[in-house]
This record gives structure tokens, sequence and C-alpha cells, in this order.
């Protein structure tokens, strides 16, 4: 795991775990009305049987979802979606048990299915609440921050004081850098956050920063058809820099879409005599630094002009030369692509995003999952010619080029007696061999393998299903990665994978 995540945890305060865990729990059914008695005037005897047995169907579907909602509430998501599931075999057509079922796939790892899920329940009721919240986060993993917005104003059309579909729009805003709609935003939620709201002090850091951005026009604007610079990545944690000029001065620049905001070193930001903006105490933090505007920073011929940035301590990566510069998500996200050419070390940016794969490249989906402390990318993966899919960390800091939880390893068509012994009892680990493997598309044949027997697997995974309320099985690693080209589309939601060619 990185420096970066490790630091991250240390500001992480417990009392925030079921706070930024986003938990979907939609309203049962309305009041039914009542059914006609049998042979009451008017009606036949087999129509109000009819009626009868409708009536009861739905009455067993609406307590399944009510049930299912205090799974939900409760951690318990695969109940859920068995109770969903059959209250859907009860009611077909019922908007709350898709909703229903689409929080409890997302709890489980399954993006596809619950991304379906919340659409079939919007294309019964439009105004489905749980449904419209729940798929403007799906939007957002992967970057559709427009999709999103419009869907929560859909519901807030009907009544404009509602946190939740104001929370979701205030994470689109943010991550764009939109600073007038992310204070209007702000200003909206403000006055509806009870005082002791645990949230409170992450959406004050976020106005901190948001509101001095107000009225400046083109933040983190991209010029240039293309730039290239050198690339390193450390092994230890995966962290990605290159070298820029920043203001007119080269430095070593980290790109680490795991972070929102951009940085810069304290003592390179007196160095360039920035002026600073207004003060911010992060979340997190008791102490107050510096928001600045970086002039420019330039990788070749493409040009990243007027980002904002917070001052901080760089050294704290622990990469040897102190970087000057961190790019988070809001910049990385304004350009198009974004090449790692790991196998010959250099960086390739694009302004515009691809149409297409390049050229011997496979795309696969990137889900940015947003745990508003920091962001994890991920990317599907199979084993061994399973089915049984599952979405790992990209970018893992583990020695081997796969990570796997015990449970998506056994999935995977592998059997309990192939993790015996294990080879670290006491921190349950396994080495294993992988035949292939599926990130995303690519096919990956012959590596190794580490499988994570412990419950929860890892500190890293555990954070994100407390944080995110996503269960992932495992990790990509700095030793595969390094042996492919990475071309990431973060407003795409996409990633694309080229292997080393031979003989390079």
């Amino acid at each position: 795991m990185s420096r970066d995540l490790r630091t991250l945890r240390q500001l992480f305060r417990p009392g925030l775990l079921g706070l930024f865990a986003l938990t979907l729990t939609t309203a049962a059914c309305g009041k039914k009305g009542e059914t006609s008695a049998p042979g009451e005037k008017g009606i036949s005897v087999e129509e109000a049987d009819r009626k009868r047995a409708e009536a009861q169907k739905a009455a067993k579907a609406d307590t399944l979802v009510s049930l299912a909602n205090k799974d939900l509430a409760s951690g318990r998501w695969a109940s859920a979606r068995e109770r969903a599931k059959r209250a859907l075999e009860s009611e077909s057509k019922n908007a709350d048990a898709y909703a229903v079922l689409g929080a409890a796939n997302w709890r489980a790892g399954d993006y596809v299915g619950s991304t379906k899920a919340f659409k079939e329940a919007l294309e019964l009721d439009r105004k489905n609440f749980g449904a419209a919240v729940g798929l403007g986060r799906n939007y957002q993993a992967v970057g559709d921050h427009k999709a999103a917005i419009e869907l929560q104003d859909t519901i807030l059309a009907a009544d404009q004081n509602q946190i939740d579909p104001l929370l979701i729009k205030l994470w689109s805003y943010y991550a764009q850098l939109d600073a007038v709609n992310a204070v209007k935003t702000l200003d909206a939620v403000f006055k509806l956050i009870e005082p002791d709201n645990p949230l409170l002090p992450l959406l004050q850091s976020h106005a901190a920063f948001m509101r001095p951005l107000e009225g400046k026009a083109d933040l983190a604007k991209v010029d240039g058809a293309k730039g290239t610079s050198d690339l390193q990545i450390d092994p230890a944690q995966g962290l990605k820099h290159s070298g820029a000029t920043v203001g007119g001065e080269y430095t070593r620049v980290l790109l680490l879409e795991l972070r929102e905001e951009a940085r810069i070193h304290k003592a390179f930001a007196d160095q360039l005599k920035l002026k600073e903006v207004a003060k911010i105490k992060t979340f997190g933090s008791d102490t107050e630094t510096s928001i600045v505007i970086i002039p420019e920073v330039k990788f070749g011929d493409l040009k990243i002009s007027n980002v904002p940035a917070i001052v901080d301590d760089l050294s704290t990566f622990g990469l040897g030369e102190t970087p000057g510069v961190l790019l988070g998500r809001q910049v990385l996200s304004k350009i198009g692509a974004i090449t790692f050419d790991f196998p010959n070390a250099s960086l390739e940016l694009q302004s515009a995003p691809p149409t297409a794969a390049p050229a011997g490249a496979t795309a696969s989906q990137l889900l940015m999952l947003d745990l508003h402390l920091f962001l994890v990318p991920t990317v599907p993966v199979t084993l061994d010619g399973s089915d049984a899919q599952f979405y790992a960390w990209l970018g893992g800091s583990y020695g081997t080029a796969l990570t796997v939880a015990k449970k998506n390893y056994l999935k995977s068509g592998h059997l309990p007696r192939e993790l015996d012994p294990l080879d670290d009892p006491n921190a349950g680990l396994k080495m294993v061999y992988i035949d292939q493997a599926k990130v995303g598309d690519l096919g990956v044949k012959g590596v190794g393998g580490l499988v994570l027997a412990n419950t929860p697997p890892d500190g890293g995974l555990a954070q994100v299903v407390e944080l995110g309320g996503f269960e992932l099985g495992g990790y990509i690693n700095v030793p595969l990665l390094k042996s492919m080209k990475v071309t990431y589309a973060l407003s795409q939601g996409q990633v694309f994978f080229a292997p080393k060619t031979a003989g390079k």
C-alpha cells in the first residue's frame, strides 16, 4: 500500500466509517388502496379474486423490500439482494425492489448489475429516490458527471431540500473544478445539514477550497494537442512521477489519481513566489495552509494553466527527490488521455480523449471509487477462465503481478486445499501461480499471484468497503503494470492496456 494511502488513513476519523459508506435505503412502497370484497357490486367473483391475489403479491413484495432496506442499513447486503429478488418474483414491476437490488449489487462489487437494476427502477418510476441517487453515484464512477447531475435534478425538481441528491451534485462539481456550482450547492447543503453531522468538517474544507476560486476563469485549462516527458514509478508504492516545467522551473510532478486536489510543495511554492489566494484547513488537519494558483504546468508542448493547488509537504511521499507538484483527479480528468508507457519509461498526454483503443491495446472499464478522503481506480478481472468477475485496485504495491482475496480466488474455480498450508499464517498469505487472467479484456498468462486469506483480506480493501460500500477482490500490482503501456481516459471511464511488444 502506498505511503500516501497510509497518510490518508492517519487523517481518517473512526466516527466517519458509517458516514462515507453510501448505503442506499429506498422507501418502501406507499400504502395500497383497499381491494373490493368478493361479490362487490359491479365486480365479478373472478375479478375480485384476481385483484385480491395481486394485492397479496404487492403486499408481500412491499414487506420484502422493507426487510431488504433494513438488511442494507445493517450491512447484510447478501440478504438484501435475495429479498429484493424475491420481491421481484412476487411483483415484477416493483421499482423499490429494483432500487434495493441496485444498492445491494453495488455493495457486492457488481457495478454492471447495480447499474442495470437502478435503470430498471427508473424505467418504472423516473422519480424513484434511491435509484436516482444510486445511479448518480454509478455514473460518477465512470466519469459521467453530466448524467449524474441531471439525474439528481429530476429528484430536486419536486423538492429542493433533499441533502442526498445535493451531495451527489456537489461531488461532481468538486471533481470538475466547477467552483461556481460547487459553492452554490454547498450553500444549499449547509442550510440542511445538522451541526453535529460528522460530514460537516469535510464539507467545510471543500467550501474553503472552492469559495476563493469563484470568478476565476479557465481553471486547469489544457492547451496543446500532445505533450511528452519521462516516466518513473516507485516500485514500493506504485507512485508515478514525471518531469515538467512549472512556472518556468523544472521539477518532478507526481501524477496521483488517488487524490482530488492538486498540491504544491511549500519550498517550491516559495521559490516560485506564488501569491496566496486563501487559507484552508484541509480535512483532518488542525493547521492552516495556503491555496495558490500555479500559472502553468508544461509537459513538452502540452500546457495546463491556472491550476489551483494546496500548499503541502510533499517530502512525505519518500520518493528520494521531493516532487514540486502533485496533480490529482481534478486536473488529470481535464486531460483527454494519459499514457504511462512503463516499459519505455515515457509519459504522453493528449488533450483530446481517445475515439478508439490505441494500436495494440484493449479497452477496459475504469471505475473511480470516490471515498471522499481518496479515490480508488479499479478494473474488472477474471482468473483462470472463470466467469466470476471481480474488480481490482489498479496500482497495488504487493510484489506479485496480481493479489486476490481468498473468496474471489475460490469463486474462480480453485479449491480450499490449494491454499494449505499458508506461506505466512500470521499475515494470511499464500503464493500461487495464475495460469491465465483477464485484466479488462487483456489476456495475461503465467504470472505470480498472492492470495489474501484473512477476513478482511487487508486494510486497504476493508477501507474501500467501509468508506465506499463496494467490495473489491484484489489488486493489479506494479510488477504487472511495468510490463504494459497503460492509457487512462478518466472523463470516459476507460483505461487501455497494451502489453510490452516482444523484443522491446
